[in-house]
């Protein structure tokens, strides 16, 4: 049997568990992204604690490549982030869960739209849109992406204007299978 000084131990070799899971992070690191997730309509910068966003937000899902075959169906959930987006946030309310749709139905390319959404507390948040893919095997979180950030405070707008931009936008959309009209795309521009 060898001896240690007292000040120090023998060599150990970390938990089995921990080094399974570094080797099960890093796999999941390295695979190639299959999904581009951007803002197609964005959350507003500034809106009331409890009111609805008068405009609502529009996830653009783009495939990259040949995603796996396995894929059956594609939805978008928006959560609540703190303003650096390092920890989750409570508070955001409405309909959290929207499918990607095309033109010609639920796809995997096209758009989410999620409405109405609304942040209950005075802060400094980001709107967090997560693409989950449903297919035989269950479902699997696949990307993610966050927003600009949203400044909830009582002095803000009753109501968002889409900008010029989010005109452009807005009316290209009425094509999609997204329930836009230009009925209400004028509504949303005398709100």
């Amino acid at each position: 049997q060898r001896a240690y000084p007292l000040c120090s131990l023998p060599p150990r070799e970390p938990p089995f568990h921990l080094h399974s899971e570094q080797n099960a992070r890093s796999n999941t690191m390295a695979a190639a992204p299959e999904f581009n997730l951007s803002f197609e309509i964005g959350p507003p910068a500034a809106a009331r604690p409890g009111s609805p966003f008068t405009i609502p937000v529009v996830v653009a899902v783009r495939p990259i490549g040949t995603p796996a075959r396995n894929v059956q169906h594609l939805v978008v959930n928006a959560s609540l982030r703190n303003e650096a987006s390092t920890g989750a946030a409570i508070g955001l309310s409405g309909n959290l869960t929207a499918s990607v749709r095309s033109r010609t139905g639920t796809a995997i390319s096209g758009y989410a739209k999620l409405n109405p959404l609304t942040i209950s507390q005075p802060g400094k948040y980001r709107l967090r849109a997560m693409l989950s893919a449903a297919s035989y095997n269950g479902v699997v979180t696949k990307e993610y992406v966050d927003s600009g950030v949203i400044h909830v405070h009582a002095a803000a707008p009753a109501a968002q204007r889409p900008t010029p931009a989010q005109m452009v936008a807005l009316q290209r959309l009425t094509t999609e299978n997204l329930d836009i009209s230009a009925t209400d795309i004028a509504a949303w521009q005398s709100a």
